[in-house]
């Protein structure tokens, strides 16, 4: 008997140390994390490092109306832009200028994976107020290196796999890479990404852009035509 009490009592103040944290303790924010098809919910005390790609971007909040809680609202809107790790374009090319050459005069394609071309949600909770913010890639873009201006286009590109056809993601060198250094164009791929954020007390607004880039070495060259008999 007095050991069924004194489990009682220990089962007790264990229960009372679960649902009550110390007030030396910090209570983690809830932050949510949403993917297509399978929504999952985690509690972090740290953030990962802020994305490099953010540079000093800051979502200002500001209202002269207490219900909106423009305080809370800045701190969960901003913990969630720092939350977010953007996808390094990985590019694509045809001809295949990275792996082997494409051509002067020649239509050169370029794309990037579809699976790096998704909106990324967070959901941030401060207290009783909850932003949500959706990151979305807008547009790709290509500095190829030349000295001509980028080429931009509303999207991933297109994989090149019929010929004859025709991208919006496309770019025709005027000249070999040999005026290069050590015979290639240094150039860049960059997705460009807008962060849209709502939140429960009726404020919302835009963030951005966000410029993601990815360099990469081109070699470019002319084709000598061959006349047979």
């Amino acid at each position: 008997m007095k050991f069924l009490k004194r489990f009682v009592v220990l089962f007790s103040v264990a229960l009372g140390a679960l649902a009550l944290p110390s007030s030396a303790e910090a209570v983690p924010s809830l932050v949510y994390r949403a993917t297509p098809g399978s929504p999952a919910l985690y509690a972090s005390q740290k953030l990962p490092p802020r994305d490099p790609a953010l540079g000093d971007l800051h979502i200002e909040v500001s209202s002269r109306d207490p219900a909106h809680r423009a305080d809370k609202v800045g701190v969960a809107a901003n913990r969630g832009l720092s939350s977010v790790t953007f996808p390094r374009p990985v590019p694509f090319f045809a001809p295949p200028a990275q792996r082997v050459r494409t051509l002067v005069g020649v239509d050169t394609w370029f794309w990037v994976s579809t699976a790096s071309w998704r909106p990324i949600v967070r959901i941030v909770a401060a207290g009783s107020v909850v932003v949500t913010l959706v990151a979305t890639p807008i547009t790709l873009q290509f500095l190829p290196g030349d000295g001509s201006a980028p080429v931009s286009c509303p999207g991933p590109g297109l994989p090149w796999i019929v010929p004859g056809t025709r991208s919006p993601c496309s770019h025709v060198f005027q000249r070999a890479s040999t005026v290069g250094a050590a015979g290639r164009f240094r150039g860049t791929i960059q997705s460009v990404w807008m962060v849209r954020w709502t939140s429960n007390t009726g404020l919302a607004g835009t963030a951005g852009p966000v410029v993601v880039p990815t360099p990469v070495s081109l070699r470019v060259v002319e084709a000598q035509p061959v006349l047979e008999r």
